[in-house]
Order: structure tokens, then sequence, then C-alpha cells
């Protein structure tokens, strides 16, 4: 007898399948919708109710035209952290003032990466475009961030670029859009020199995002951390439970 796939037993199978390694392919990428719906005999509107349940809880991302891809760099200490997290400076807020008062770039080699992502593998011979950047927030200090954008992809980046929005300059510029970030939240100690720009002592503990930043073709084009002061920062969740 053909077992009966409920959307809930469909979705739990096709995770079970995920955490085991034993549905994408080498590259991480699932099977077709075709090959989904004769192996568990299914319509295309069950499959996608369940593919779409794996990408609100971050299992899969879905790349146009090219199908759905695992997130590799999901465990189970993770799975909390989503996309619909995020901080103040990631909302639209009327009235407040964000700027980056200091800022510097240079080229460095993946040998002089202070961090990257623990699931990408670069070549020795991979340039980097190294940011940091020093940002208030209504005059507040508010922010470190320190990122690397692979260069082959973004190229030269101009220094108006790097004390304004960064995104929207290689949206408008380069035509390279942001189509998902994942961000990774931990606590990390200040070093004297971060430290000393949010007023504090050199080893406080600070709230850190570490994001990974992707095209709409599913390539990484920068990462990133950003240190934030944990006096002022301010952590907010939407969580859709109905569609």
């Amino acid at each position: 007898m053909t077992k009966q796939w409920t959307i809930d037993l469909l979705a739990a199978d096709l995770i079970d399948r995920i955490e085991k390694k034993n549905l994408a392919d080498r590259n991480g990428k699932l099977p077709s919708e075709k090959e989904l719906m004769e192996h568990y005999q299914v319509s295309r509107y069950s499959l996608r109710q369940a593919l779409s349940r794996l990408s609100k809880r971050g299992y899969i991302y879905q790349v146009q035209g090219r199908g759905s891809y695992v997130h590799d760099q999901l465990t189970q200490e993770q799975k909390a952290v989503q996309s619909d997290l995020g901080f103040t400076e990631d909302l639209a807020r009327e009235g407040k003032l964000i700027q980056t008062v200091q800022a510097t770039q240079r080229l460095v080699s993946y040998a002089e990466i202070d961090f990257s992502p623990s699931h990408q593998r670069f070549s020795e011979d991979q340039l980097f475009i190294e940011v940091e950047r020093f940002r208030t927030l209504d005059d507040q200090p508010y922010l470190i961030e320190k990122s690397y954008y692979l260069a082959d992809i973004v190229g030269q980046i101009p220094e108006s670029a790097i004390y304004g929005s960064m995104f929207e300059y290689f949206a408008q510029e380069k035509e390279l859009t942001v189509s998902f970030i994942d961000k990774f939240i931990r606590c990390e100690l200040l070093t004297a020199k971060q430290a000393a720009f949010f007023g504090m002592n050199a080893g406080s503990p600070s709230l850190v995002v570490r994001d990974d930043s992707y095209l709409r073709e599913g390539d990484l084009m920068a990462f990133s951390k950003i240190f934030y002061d944990y006096r002022e920062a301010t952590l907010f969740m939407h969580k859709k439970l109905q569609d």
C-alpha cells in the first residue's frame, strides 16, 4: 500500500533526509520537483508547500531557474537563527540617523583574512576587499563592521560607497543584488581598539552577528562580522504563523 504523505509528514521526511545527507547531490542541489513528486507520489501543490516550510525554517534556499539547494552550514545548534531575525539597523527607522564615521579598505589574500564561512572553500589565490567601518546611531557609537567582499565579484569599491549603503551601491552601480543573508549570533570580547570606540574596557563583551550575503544566483558575495554595543543593541524577531 502506498504511504499517504501529508504536508507535515513530507516536510519531516525531507528534513530527515537532509540531516542524514542522503537527499541533495554533492553540490547541495535537491532533486527536481518532478523527481520528488514521483518518489513521494504527491501533487505539485503538496511538494511546494513542504519545500516552502523547509525554506522558512532555513534548511533550503531556492535559486530561480536552477532549483532548491541545502544550507550546508545549518547545524543543530544554529537552527534557532533564521532569516526572520534582524537588528534595529536592518529596519527602516524613521528619524534615526546611522552614519559611518571612520572606514578603511584594503585588498587582502586568503591567508590574511581574520575569519571565513566554515562551509565555504576558497583557493589560496582568492583575493578579498577587506572593509572595516565604525558606525554611529544618532551620533552615538553603535557598531563596528568588518567585511570581506570577493574581489572577483564586486571589483573596485569607491571610497564614497563605504561611507554609504554598500548593498545599495552594488545594486545600482554593478547590478549585484543580495537575495538572502544568513546570520549567526554569538558573543565575543572586544579588542582595545574596538572597546575604545564604544567607550568600554578591552575584553568587554560584544554581541556579534556573523553574516554571509548571497546573490540571486546563490553565489557568496561577502561575509562579515558586526560588533554591537551590547548595551544598545536590540533584537527584533518576526515569525509568521499562518500563510
